[in-house]
């Protein structure tokens, strides 16, 4: 007869021992129940060794209802067969519990900088500035998922027990500035457009990005939905990007600055190939040898220099001169002086949309190559007609172009103490070069009545070409009706 004894061995689980006249048969169970030991020692004194049958009685006896481990049940068998002793041999395992995830906050934006490509179009080049960390989003926007905690799975020990699961730990999210939470409680969703925010457990989006310092490899290139504002400077070959405005305290380099807002900064030297694309207005120090393209006005306190400006506002140098490059501006132009002692070409073009002045390269672009491809070509192998009504819907582009008029339009210029020889001007349709130096403080205006420009005393920007010229146009009606009245009375 077998002498079966249970016990609890220290710190484990429990522990069976059988003994019979061949052998010795233990079992022991992990203090979580999850795993089945066995040891097997033979007789000294012989007998018979276990059997399958009776292996499979024991775990039915001792309720272990894990089946036992293919691999493990053969290499007790043939042990027991070989009289050869085993030693906590891993027989039968069950089922460990999973425990359920944790409640997650899932970000539904991405980073606007994540998928930039180099400067040079290689997919595998780094760009290094591109080091920006945090999201952006528009109002309305999905900024994020609150998945809540799993449940987990339930496990079951050797002896069938089911072991039920640890749920995960529930994540608590406030709603902060500029975001609300959906009625179910799982969606974040953006009241105004900014970057996102996640400090501790509070979420939410801001307008404002503050850069204490400089834009360098530090802060990298910027994308932001909202206003950013750089305490120090913004160094060579970086950018920034943003949709409310932007303001730097110091000096921008080589950087291209785009923002749909008003743009402010120190100073700026783009050396020919930094830009500024602004939707508001921009005012600044100084500006040198960069290229601007403004729906407001530009103001520099101290001096423009070699820059290209094309805006549908007022360029305007409160204290210095306009220097070298060109400028257009529908609105008008006023600074100190125009022009350089040097003869640096400059021009300047008043009262006329940039955007149309494009338009009308374009157009007469085509019309001319229109022409040249008529004159080429073998006569007798263009169809006239067509020919005709290409250039009858060019030309009708052409005065459509012509023939817009722009509420804030102002052909005018004023120029406060000098202005030098060699100075391109364009008002409105008239173009001319200045032919000699003037001192002193005028207005420049298109004389529509005599051709050419006049040059009056300086008045406000705000008294506009139009205005002036009606005044001019008047008395000219009244001279002219007056001299028909003398000649029609006989007079001088």
């Amino acid at each position: 007869m077998a002498e079966i004894q249970g016990e609890k061995g220290g710190g484990s689980g429990p522990r069976f021992e059988i003994k019979r006249q061949g052998y010795t048969l233990v079992f022991e169970l992990s203090s979580d129940a999850l795993e089945c030991y066995c040891s097997y020692v033979p007789s000294t004194i012989g007998g018979t060794p276990l059997t399958l049958l009776e292996l499979q009685g024991y775990l039915k006896q001792y309720a272990i209802t894990a089946p036992p481990i293919p691999e493990a049940e053969s290499t007790l068998l043939v042990s027991a067969v070989s009289a050869t002793p085993v030693s906590r041999l891993l027989l039968a395992q069950g089922i460990p519990m999973i425990p359920g995830e944790d409640a997650q906050i899932l970000m539904g934006v991405s980073d606007d900088l994540a998928q930039s490509e180099s400067p040079g179009g290689d997919a595998d080049t780094v760009d290094f500035r591109n080091v920006q960390a945090f999201l952006n989003v528009e109002e309305g926007a999905l900024v994020a998922t609150i998945m809540p905690p799993g449940s987990g799975t339930p496990g079951q020990t050797v002896t069938g027990k089911v072991i039920p699961p640890l749920p995960g730990v529930p994540v608590v999210v406030e709603c902060g500035q500029n975001v609300r939470l959906s009625e179910d409680g799982r969606s974040v969703i953006a009241l105004g457009a900014g970057r996102v925010c996640l400090r501790e457990n509070v979420l939410s989006v801001e307008d404002i990005y503050v850069i204490k310092g400089d834009v360098d490899f530090k802060v990298g290139n910027i994308s932001f939905k909202g206003f950013v504002e750089v305490t120090g400077d913004v160094l060579d070959g970086f950018f920034i990007k943003a949709t409310k405005g932007i303001k730097v305290l110091g000096n921008i380099g080589v950087c291209v600055i785009e923002s749909e807002g008003d743009i402010s900064f120190c100073g700026m030297n783009g050396q020919g190939s930094g830009s500024i694309k602004c939707g508001g207005s921009i005012t600044a120090n100084f500006i040198c040898d960069t290229l601007i393209e403004c729906a407001g006005n530009v103001s520099a306190d101290v001096e423009i220099r070699s820059s290209t400006i094309k805006c549908l506002g007022v360029i305007s140098v409160n204290k210095g001169g306009l220097t070298g490059g060109e400028y257009f501006a529908l609105a008008g132009i006023e600074c100190t002086s125009l022009g350089s002692i040097t003869s640096l070409r400059t021009r300047v073009v008043a009262g006329v949309h940039y955007g149309d002045l494009e338009e009308l390269n374009i157009l007469f672009n085509e019309l001319k190559t229109l022409v040249a491809e008529f004159s080429a070509a073998p006569k007798g192998s263009i169809d006239m007609k067509e020919f005709a009504q290409k250039r009858a819907s060019i030309t009708a582009r052409t005065q459509e172009v012509r023939s817009r008029t722009y509420e804030q339009c102002n052909p005018k210029i004023n120029v406060k103490k000098r202005l030098f020889e060699g100075v391109n001007i364009t008002l409105g349709l008239v173009s001319d070069i200045v032919r000699e130096e003037r001192n002193g403080s005028t207005s420049i205006i298109e004389n529509t009545v005599e051709g050419g420009f006049r040059f009056l005393g300086l008045t406000p920007l705000t008294f506009t070409a139009k205005m002036i010229e009606q005044t001019f146009r008047q008395q000219y009606e009244l001279d002219q009706q007056k001299n028909r009245f003398n000649t029609a009375e006989g007079g001088p």
